[in-house]
C-alpha cells in the first residue's frame, strides 16, 4: 500500500496550498481534469523555526534610488565591477554601492 501525502501538514508547514496535490495518473484522467493548476500562498505567514529562512543582516538592505521605484539588490540585478554600480531590474536606473559594500568588493568577493 502506497503511504498518502498529507497535504494539510505541508499546507501547515509552508503556507501554500497547490491544486495538483492530486495530479492524475493516466491520460484519461488528466482529459478529465477540470481544475487547473494553481497556487494559494500567505505570505505572511509565521514559518515553524525548522523553515525559517535564516537570520537577518545587520544592516538595512540596497535599495534603488529612484523616488517610485526603491527596489532592492537582488541576484537579477546587473553589477558593474569596475565603477561600483548595480542597474535596478525594473526601472534600469544606474545605482551607487554604499561604501561598506564597494570597499571590497569584487567579481570574486561579493556582497551578502
Amino acid at each position: 500500500m502506497q503511504e498518502q501525502w498529507d497535504v494539510a501538514s505541508s499546507e501547515v508547514t509552508s503556507g501554500s496550498r497547490l491544486s495538483f496535490h492530486c495530479w492524475p495518473s493516466s491520460r484519461l484522467e488528466a482529459t478529465r481534469c477540470v481544475a487547473p493548476i494553481g497556487a494559494l500562498y500567505t505570505p505572511l505567514k509565521k514559518l515553524p523555526p525548522n523553515c525559517a529562512p535564516p537570520t537577518a543582516l545587520q544592516y538595512d538592505p540596497v535599495r534603488c534610488s529612484t523616488a517610485t521605484c526603491h527596489a532592492v539588490l537582488n541576484p537579477y540585478c546587473q553589477v558593474d565591477f569596475r565603477s561600483k554600480l548595480w542597474v535596478c531590474p525594473f526601472c534600469l536606473t544606474r545605482n551607487h554601492f554604499p561604501p561598506h559594500y564597494a570597499e571590497n568588493m569584487s567579481e570574486t568577493n561579493l556582497p551578502a
